[in-house]
Formats: structure tokens, C-alpha cells, sequence
């Protein structure tokens, strides 16, 4: 068995930013719970000093025009399914890992595709097409491959599909 993961790591952020081109308009979203908090913030807010974890007062008091979202479950799990339904194309088995990932197994799809390499290689390319920023990496089980795509490693010889798509 091979377990390919794709890891969005900035999942509550992409719901509101898919696709678009970043404008310069800095973007947050938040955490409302009891101590509310920054849960994602685009590349113009982290550019401000805004980043996850910090509490809202002093996000907003670094940048005044940031534009906070509401942090919306319904729409991650939904861009979720939608990107397994995507993947179905490279494995029928395929399986969701909330909160940020889903996983394939592809090792039954290997000389189908043409490798692994071919494989990550139209992975990351769709991700593209789609507008989804992601990581994805190889193991023999799918808590490996999650813990590699999450950190950003991957233990696959060859090529460099493995590298963050940002």
C-alpha cells in the first residue's frame, strides 16, 4: 500500500481566497470562540504582523484594515469532499481527514499513472487548476503520509512534487 495525502494547511483561509488573486487587502479569519482568535491570516495581513494564534485586539491593532471572517466549518468540510471527489480520478480509494487533508491510495494506480512521481506530479497541477494552495506526500500508511504532507516532507525518491504549492 501507498498512501498519498494532500494537506491544506491554511484550509479556513482558502474557503474565503480560493483562487483569487491576493489583492493586497489583508484577510483573517477567526476563531469566534470564548477568547477569540486569529485561526489563518493571508500572505497581505502576515505581512502587517498578523498571525495564527494571536488574539483579535492585537491583530486588528496591527493591522486596521484587516478584514476578518468568521471561521465557517461547513464550508472546509465542504471544500474537503469536493477535492476527494476530485481525487477520485487517481484512486477509488479515497478517504477524508478532517480538519485539512484528505488521503488516496495509490499504489494500485502506480503503473496507471506512470509512477509516483507522475502521479504527485498531476496532483499538484490540479490542486493548481482548482485554486487550492496544498502539500502532499508519500507513505506506506495514510498517518505517515499525513504527518509528512502536514510538516512539509516528503520520504519519496525523486523528483520534487513533495514541495509546498504556495
Amino acid at each position: 500500500m501507498l498512501w498519498l495525502a494532500i494537506h491544506v494547511p491554511e484550509l479556513p483561509l482558502q474557503v474565503f481566497t480560493r483562487g483569487l488573486a491576493d489583492a493586497g487587502t489583508p484577510i483573517g479569519v477567526v476563531d469566534t470562540g470564548r477568547r477569540a482568535r486569529i485561526l489563518a491570516a493571508n500572505a497581505a495581513a502576515r505581512a502587517q504582523g498578523v498571525f495564527a494564534g494571536q488574539a483579535l485586539s492585537a491583530a486588528q491593532a496591527m493591522a486596521p484594515a484587516l478584514q476578518l471572517q468568521p471561521r465557517q466549518a461547513g464550508r472546509e468540510n465542504a471544500l474537503l469532499a469536493e477535492l476527494a471527489c476530485w481525487a477520485g480520478r487517481f484512486t477509488p480509494r479515497i478517504s477524508l481527514a478532517p480538519p485539512d487533508a484528505v488521503l488516496l491510495e495509490i499504489g494500485a494506480s502506480l503503473r496507471l499513472f506512470g509512477g509516483m512521481d507522475a502521479i504527485g506530479k498531476q496532483v499538484l497541477d490540479g490542486l493548481a487548476r482548482l485554486g487550492i494552495a496544498a502539500r502532499i506526500a508519500c507513505a506506506p500508511t495514510p498517518q505517515a503520509a499525513g504527518w509528512f504532507a502536514a510538516c512539509g516532507q516528503a520520504p519519496a525518491p525523486g523528483g520534487d512534487w513533495h514541495q509546498a504549492l504556495d
